[in-house]
């Protein structure tokens, strides 16, 4: 396993980023120092650019990191909820993120440490996770969250403790904004994605009349909202518009009132459990000729296994970059190897989320000051990291080349369609399609 994990390293740009003394202006910042330095730092008091330890030690907006203590991350991922496969993907992909940092030499001679949280796709579990991450103030920055709603409830509360966090899945445009000076991701948001789906849908599928139906979640709902307005700009009627819940199991009766406007399609913004439902139902109540068609959050082998025979045709949309193959398969072969599953049976978002710990290790490594006398203690002012997140620029990552703009979106690239054909999702539009 070290060997595969240390060639993938070996080939992505993290590892010059985080090996070089580029943060700070600590150019031996990775060096610990000798014996006799590890002795001194039991007896000399470590200053930073003159100051004292004591000014920063618990003082608000700075972690300070002892010498052979990690750099500790927090993270929340959906382990429970509506899509935990996508949850464990994402989480799994940000300990070998994390695993990779290591293997590569650490950041500035520290380990990097993350604790991994379940925030269950939903607000109210995510604003008790980031409460435990803003009390410790061991934790410099946070991964996540997995669903927007999840995200949505991290957010108040990591912005009050400056906590910068990155999400790798949230999509709704709302995520990121000027309000939010902590809020970052490396998905692509909604609004790309709906501008894509929609054109599509009239354009090259023909469809003139489609019903849009959600969750009523922040996500879901926010989706359905934007492919709704991009489709009628195109020139389609959207004949009905119905909400449904997470966690309802019969759809037929929404299926049955919008089977009464005749639509040649159904889009669904929503997870893979009740995609996979709704499509079921639709030759039930009548929809048989309709296409289904849905978003990333139904993207995975769930929703083939809750449609059944009735997947076969559907379409997603997928929000990804141009990826770069040979990080790719290296990648793939070292998760499998290190879980024991490919990747892409596992969910969709484990190149943003390996991204997401890429990006921040890249920024802490920028952000992070050494002591003065190089005793191996590390100063980070969370103001000065949430700045080198903000500014990273030309990070290469498994879903692209990452740029941050000035309200946290770093991804790259643009949308995939994705249609099932013969029981798995077959790409049909986007990068390498042309």
């Amino acid at each position: 396993m070290k060997t595969k994990l240390f060639t993938l390293m070996a080939v992505f740009v993290i590892a010059a980023l985080v090996l070089t003394a580029c943060g700070g202006g600590a150019s031996d910042a990775g060096n610990t120092g000798d014996a006799g330095d590890a002795g001194d730092a039991g007896m000399q008091e470590p200053t930073f650019g003159g100051a004292s330890l004591a000014d920063f030690e618990g003082a608000a907006g700075f972690v300070v990191v002892a010498p052979g203590d990690p750099i500790r991350l927090g993270a929340s991922a959906a382990l429970t909820g509506p899509i935990p496969e996508f949850g464990l993907d994402i989480a799994q992909s940000y300990q070998l993120g994390v695993h990779d940092v290591n293997a590569a030499g650490g950041i500035l001679g520290h380990e990097l440490e993350i604790d991994i949280q379940d925030g269950a796709c939903d607000g109210d579990a995510a604003t008790v996770v980031a409460n435990g991450f803003a009390a410790d103030p061991s934790i410099v920055a946070v991964a996540g969250g997995t669903c927007t709603g999840e995200t949505f409830g991290l957010q108040p509360i990591l912005q009050q403790a400056m906590i910068p966090h990155v999400t790798s899945s949230a999509t709704n445009p709302k995520v990121t904004s000027e309000d939010c000076t902590v809020c970052n991701r490396v998905a692509l948001n909604d609004d790309l994605q709906a501008s894509v789906v929609a054109p599509y849908m009239f354009n090259e599928l023909g469809l003139t009349q489609i019903a849009v139906m959600h969750d009523n979640g922040d996500y879901g709902l926010g989706l359905a909202e934007l492919v709704q307005g991009y489709f009628e700009a195109a020139g389609g009627t959207v004949v009905a518009f119905e909400g449904i819940q997470v966690g309802d199991t019969d759809f037929r009766a929404a299926l049955t009132k919008i089977a009464a406007s005749e639509p040649e399609a159904i889009y669904f913004g929503g997870y893979a459990t009740e995609g996979g439902l709704i499509a079921a139902q639709m030759e039930e109540v009548g929809l048989g000729e309709a296409i289904f068609f849905s978003d990333d959050g139904v993207y995975g082998q769930a929703f083939i296994d809750a449609a059944g025979a009735a997947a076969e045709g559907a379409f997603v949309s997928f929000p990804i970059g141009d990826e770069a193959a040979e990080l790719n398969e290296a990648f793939d072969a070292a998760y499998e190897e290190m879980f024991g599953i490919a990747p892409d049976d596992q969910g969709p978002f484990h190149a943003q989320a390996y991204d997401a710990i890429a990006l921040l290790a890249d920024a802490i490594g920028r952000a992070a000051v050494a002591d003065d006398a190089g005793l191996g203690y590390l100063l980070i002012e969370r103001a000065a990291l949430i700045e080198a997140i903000r500014a990273t620029e030309s990070l290469q990552g498994l879903s692209g080349v990452l740029t941050c703009n000035a309200i946290g979106d770093c991804g790259a690239g643009g949308i995939q369609i994705f249609q099932v054909q013969d029981g798995a999702f077959v790409q049909v539009s986007g990068f390498g399609m042309d």
